[in-house]
């Protein structure tokens, strides 16, 4: 993987649509995963403020991170469904 400080150039690559879903698939799981554990978090009872605070802030971190993964698996179900291109030879 590349570094953060790095640009991609723009390339056409060619990907399987089965391959694709099951990177999908992947993304679904952390979703559902995320929010599992953030739903796992309402069953604990902490006495202090500061215990509250921390399972607050860890399960809405995992809330929004089910979410995120959520809005990525939307996208990868946009390119799953993309029609199937022809390459040409340019030999």
């Amino acid at each position: 993987m590349k570094n953060n400080d790095e640009v991609l150039e723009p390339r056409l690559v060619a990907v399987d649509s089965y391959y694709l879903s099951v990177i999908n698939d992947r993304i679904q799981d952390l979703s559902n995963d995320a929010e599992s554990l953030a739903m796992a978090l309402n069953t604990i009872n902490a006495d202090d403020d500061a215990s509250k605070g921390v399972i607050v802030a860890v399960r809405s971190a995992l809330l929004a991170n089910s979410e995120l993964a959520s809005i990525v698996s939307g996208m990868m179900d946009g390119l799953i469904l993309l029609p199937e291109l022809g390459a040409t030879s340019h030999e």
